[in-house]
């Protein structure tokens, strides 16, 4: 009876040690076939080989090493497959398993699923944790896009001298630095890059806007300005004073007015109407007053 016992015993523990070692050599070779697929590009056979070594491991209730997750979240992110990377990648986060490409690839899935927060803490820790990392300007231009999107201005205006020189010859960096010089009220700076982008791209929306803002408020504060300084004081000389300083606000609202016009037929925006309903009102100009007041009441 003992013996027999014994025997099935040995029995078990033989049955178990196949299995294990089974199991063993079916994860070995999972996991051979996952890097050859990765380093050949063929994300669809590295992620299925990754999750059948998460699966096995869970049915021998044992852990997986978290680069097998951390690289089944590059794979999924290749086959753009945002919240099974994010998913991948986290777990890999919290088994201390990652890499610069973790940080880089989960903030790009991130912004995938429009979760702005998100996208800027992975960005930030990449650049703490890899400043000679291989990504580190991409990741800076990410992040600065990301800034200007947040409306993070201060941060976005420290991080622009960081940008490789690409980004900042690129017009869509440009064109989110000249956004941030204006919400910061960087009057000279924001004037010159608005010049600087409309020789790249004429029709750059921003850049156009900025002008015509400059030119508009320039001449309606001048104009108030000088009303009001005459109305105090109704001598020769100040009426003089008010006279050239008018011609020189009709410059400004002409060149407002030519900004807002086309600024208008790119985008027909109620606000760019409104500006133009304003300036032919100070024009005396009630036809064409109207006529864009009326556009300003129309939903965009």
């Amino acid at each position: 009876m003992i013996n027999s016992i014994k025997s099935n015993i040995r029995f078990l523990l033989f049955v178990v040690i196949l299995s294990g070692c089974a199991a063993s050599n079916q994860n070995k070779q999972l996991s051979s076939d996952a890097k050859s697929a990765m380093a050949s590009g063929d994300y669809q056979k590295a992620l299925s080989n990754y999750e059948n070594i998460i699966a096995l491991n869970k049915s021998n209730n044992k852990e997986t090493d978290g680069s097998v997750y951390n690289n089944a979240g590059i794979a999924a992110w290749g086959l753009q497959l945002a919240e099974k990377s994010i998913e991948y990648f986290e777990t890999a986060k919290k088994l201390s398993s990652t890499t610069d490409q973790t940080y880089s690839s989960v903030a790009k899935a991130y912004r995938k699923i429009d979760n702005l927060s998100r996208e800027i803490s992975n960005l930030e820790e990449y650049i703490q944790r890899y400043p000679q990392g291989k990504e580190i300007y991409p990741v800076r231009a990410q992040l600065f896009d990301a800034y200007v999107r947040s409306e993070n201005w201060e941060q976005g205006e420290q991080l622009w001298p960081m940008l490789d020189s690409a980004s900042h010859n690129d017009i869509q960096y440009l064109t989110g630095y000249l956004r941030i010089k204006r919400k910061l009220e960087k009057v000279e700076e924001r004037d010159n890059l608005a010049k600087q982008i409309l020789k790249i791209d004429k029709n750059n929306i921003e850049a156009l806007e900025s002008m015509a803002e400059k030119h508009y408020y320039f001449a309606d504060e001048t104009y108030v300005r000088e009303m009001k300084a005459y109305e105090k004081n109704k001598t020769m000389k100040q009426y003089n004073q008010v006279t050239a300083a008018i011609k020189r606000v009709n410059q400004d609202y002409k060149t407002a007015r030519d900004y807002f016009e086309r600024l208008y037929k790119l985008n027909p925006d109620p606000r760019y109407a409104n500006f133009l309903g304003n300036i032919y009102t100070r024009f005396e100009n009630k036809e064409k007053a109207n006529y864009y007041y009326r556009l300003a009441k129309k939903k965009p």
